[in-house]
C-alpha cells in the first residue's frame, strides 16, 4: 500500500454513479482511505461527478498512484521534537 499525501494525483476505480475509472488530486488522507477531487473522468460520467460534488472517498488499496508530490524525509529527531512540543505545559503553583 502506497503512502498518499495531499496533492498526489491518483486513479480510482468505477463505483456508485460512475461507470468508468477517474483520476484526481488527493485532498485529504484518512487511515484507510483518501478523499479525491475528481479532475479527469469520462464525459458520460458527468452527471455522476456532479452528484458526488466533484469528490470521492476511495480506499487506499484501490487507488493507483499516477504522480506523487515531492516527499520530505522524516527525521527521527524531528518526530521526537514534535511529540515533546505537543505535551501541555505545567501550570505554575501560585
Amino acid at each position: 500500500m502506497a503512502d498518499f499525501e495531499i496533492g498526489d494525483i491518483v486513479k480510482g476505480k468505477k463505483f456508485g454513479p460512475l461507470e468508468h475509472e477517474f483520476s484526481g488530486v488527493v485532498e485529504k488522507v484518512y487511515t484507510n482511505s483518501i478523499m479525491v477531487s475528481i479532475q479527469d473522468f469520462d464525459p458520460s460520467d458527468k452527471s455522476g461527478v456532479n452528484e458526488l460534488n466533484g469528490r470521492a472517498v476511495i480506499r487506499q488499496k484501490e487507488a493507483k498512484m499516477v504522480k506523487a508530490v515531492p516527499r520530505e524525509e522524516k527525521d527521527d529527531e524531528t518526530a521526537e521534537d514534535a511529540k515533546s512540543s505537543k505535551k501541555s505545559p505545567k501550570k505554575d503553583d501560585k
